[in-house]
């Protein structure tokens, strides 16, 4: 079942009115942002289906930049989703949660092509030791692509 667009507001990022259904869900036409109630209710936390906080989203649309991820927004989305990607000269990554014997919880980053895997014990770890192709991936993070939650 489809749930029409039949309601009008301002759009929690640009202020532009967009369509939205009886849950105040709806895509922007002008910045792209996704509306939805939770994101006001919690406006520093990521909620689906975007990938940026909404506090995040309006600092970037304020400062004319587009809704891409840096290294910390994806770290943040990975806390909402418990699974998100990326793409470097052509294969993609998978950065997921995973639990170790003792039920603690570690951070994976899975190599699509080699089907390798490296194991992280927290964000710390992950931000400062995940390495692709030899490479520090704080370091090479601008030069990623397709930066979202796993479908």
């Amino acid at each position: 079942m489809k749930i029409e667009k039949k309601y009008e507001k301002k759009c929690e990022v640009c202020e532009k009115t967009v369509k939205v259904d009886v849950y105040e869900q709806g895509e922007c036409k002008n910045c792209g942002w996704f509306n939805c109630f939770l994101n006001e209710e919690n406006p520093d936390n990521v909620a689906l289906p975007n990938t940026l906080s909404l506090n995040r989203a309006r600092q970037l649309y304020s400062e004319g930049k587009t809704f891409e991820l840096n290294f910390d927004d994806f770290i943040k989305a990975l806390y909402c989703y418990g699974e998100m990607q990326f793409e470097y000269n052509g294969i993609y990554y998978a950065v997921d949660f995973m639990y170790d014997f003792n039920k603690e919880s570690r951070i994976r980053l899975f190599n699509s092509q080699t089907k390798g895997e490296l194991i992280f014990n927290d964000d710390q770890d992950f931000k400062n030791n995940a390495k692709v192709d030899g490479k520090y991936l704080k370091d090479i993070w601008e030069e990623t692509t397709d930066r979202y939650w796993l479908q």
